[in-house]
């Protein structure tokens, strides 16, 4: 069985950035949150425990990749990416 993606249409290189090492399939659909490119990234200063099903939870010392960062004055919450998680996060707990 042959992989293909639309970039390199019929290539078996593209199946390899698909599958990670333990061959297990990495998400590759573009409305896939996690290939989202990051804007910024954030070093957490503050430890949060996500409170909902759509916020990240991290410790201090980790890094956080910023994907959406609104206006202070609209929100203070951030969406991002921590490992292989996407969603929200308060502005408080990075800097």
């Amino acid at each position: 069985m042959l992989l293909t993606c639309p970039q390199l249409p019929h290539s078996p290189l593209c199946s390899l950035f698909q599958i990670d090492n333990k061959g297990n399939h990495l998400l590759v659909h573009e409305e896939s949150s996690i290939n989202v490119p990051a804007i910024a990234a954030a070093h957490v200063i503050k430890r949060y425990i996500a409170q909902a099903a759509d916020e990240l939870s991290f410790e201090v010392g980790d890094i956080v990749s910023v994907i959406d960062m609104p206006p202070k004055e609209l929100t203070s919450w951030w969406r991002g990416k921590h490992g292989f998680q996407v969603g929200t996060s308060s502005a408080t707990a990075v800097g």
